[in-house]
């Protein structure tokens, strides 16, 4: 095993789950607005702490009033938008069987990663989850993947961090892991390039042959 450690964030990265971000935010800015903001801005921000994307849309004042708004309707929703990426399940299945220990380090709260993982069976499978607020600095700070190393014992050279936005990327690099971007992020593939992930996936499938399990095809079989 190159990397007997796996580190995914969740949204963009396992979980496809632009559409329903976008909506909430829709309703979350018509319902405080109007803002000069649209699904563009939304986008680019993909990955910040959810209280920072809300401070720089909405001023201090709205902040916490915004975040609840923005909540509700990400939970009542969120069943009906949120699928997980192709191939992500038969690949972490795999992963799992063979051995590597798995984790999910999100600035998502607690409750929605919960139900994303459990939604898309997941939870089984992994070893260790962080979310925002339980470091002491959510990513782009490398807190959140040190605490999730620590919970299992395992050092940065061990591990692998996954993700989307050049918030995992960062922190990543800050913690001391590899980090591998992934092409279908919203914020596309050529703009992770900036950020020197030591891999870019372009599907799951690529995973196998950066932990070294080259014999396994893309059903997971070997």
């Amino acid at each position: 095993m190159k990397y007997p450690v796996i580190l995914f964030d969740l949204d963009g990265t396992l979980l496809d789950t632009t559409s329903l971000i976008l909506a909430s935010f829709r309703h979350t800015l018509d319902e405080h607005g109007p803002f000069p903001y649209g699904d563009k801005e939304v986008l680019a921000s993909l990955g910040e702490p959810l209280h920072d994307q809300m401070r720089r849309f909405g001023g201090e004042e709205r902040v916490e009033t915004m975040v609840q708004t923005y909540r509700e309707h990400n939970v009542a929703h969120h069943d009906d938008y949120v699928k997980a990426f192709p191939g992500v399940n038969t690949v972490l299945e795999t992963l799992h069987r063979e051995g590597f220990l798995l984790g999910v380090v999100s600035n998502k709260q607690r409750m929605t990663v919960e139900m994303g993982l459990n939604l898309c069976g997941l939870a089984s499978m992994m070893a260790t989850v962080v979310c925002q607020g339980e470091a002491d600095r959510d990513k782009p700070a490398p807190d959140p993947i040190r605490l999730a190393l620590s919970r299992i014992g395992a050092d940065p050279a061990s591990a692998l961090m996954v993700g989307d936005s050049r918030y995992d990327l960062l922190a990543a690099k800050k913690a001391g892991t590899a980090s591998a971007g992934v092409a279908w992020s919203a914020h596309g593939a050529e703009s992770l390039k900036a950020y020197e992930p030591d891999y870019l996936l372009d599907r799951m499938e690529d995973l196998y042959d950066i932990v070294g399990l080259a014999g396994v095809d893309g059903s997971g079989r070997s």
